[in-house]
């Protein structure tokens, strides 16, 4: 008995090749966009046999308050766009200039939404079985960041102070969270007290993240 051959009409072959092609070209877009990416976000390299023991970020409402920002800020920018082509089609000065300074504010929302989510996601300390890795904001180049490789036992100071931002420092008093100092230095005496020398400021860390990292440091 002979047995029948099936063959793929050309339209489904022309199907089946889509989410290959759809597959090649989204690689070709990770490769090209990632060193871009890896300028804002970094991403650390671990070595053979390093392991995660912990990581510590910003406190969760430095994540939440972005989130309502920009939502506030695109509820508002929504409307207010929609006033002042409104108001400039009906030729109305008055209109146009409040539509435009509720479009202004919501765009600062925005923008600061942005910036706080991205802050949030700068800030990493990694604890591994090896070594100390920090990601943290490059200082010279504002929104970029950089990742930083220390070896076990070159922080020699851990403090805890209040945010210098008033707004995050009243999160912080009814959160309990402090700005981490750390330091490779040690303290600096003055005639007023005693302050870190050469610190690095994390800010907003929860209380039970610098316990687990002072048992990890100094432990």
């Amino acid at each position: 008995m002979s047995q029948k051959t099936t063959t793929t009409p050309p339209e489904a072959q022309e199907k089946s090749r889509i989410p290959a092609v759809l597959q090649r070209t989204w690689k070709l877009f990770e490769r090209i966009i990632q060193p871009f990416l890896e300028a804002f976000l970094p991403k650390p390299h671990y070595l053979e046999g390093e392991e995660t023991e912990q990581v510590i970020q910003m406190a969760h409402y430095r994540a939440e308050v972005p989130k309502l920002l920009g939502a506030l800020g695109t509820i508002i920018l929504v409307p207010a766009l929609i006033t002042f082509g409104v108001m400039a089609l009906n030729q109305s000065e008055t209109g146009e200039m409040i539509a435009a300074v509720f479009v202004i504010a919501a765009l600062f929302f925005v923008f600061e939404s942005a910036q706080e989510w991205l802050l949030y996601n700068q800030w990493k300390f990694i604890v591994t079985n090896k070594r100390f890795i920090l990601i943290t904001p490059y200082p010279q180049r504002r929104g970029f960041a950089d990742v930083i490789y220390l070896k076990g036992g070159k922080i020699q100071v851990l403090d805890t102070n209040f945010s210098k931002s008033p707004l995050w420092g009243l999160f912080q008093i009814f959160q309990g969270t402090r700005d981490v100092m750390l330091s490779m230095s040690g303290y600096e005496f003055l005639e007023t007290g005693a302050q870190v020398k050469g610190g690095l400021r994390f800010p907003d860390v929860s209380p039970e993240d610098i316990l687990r990292l002072e048992q990890l440091i100094f432990g």
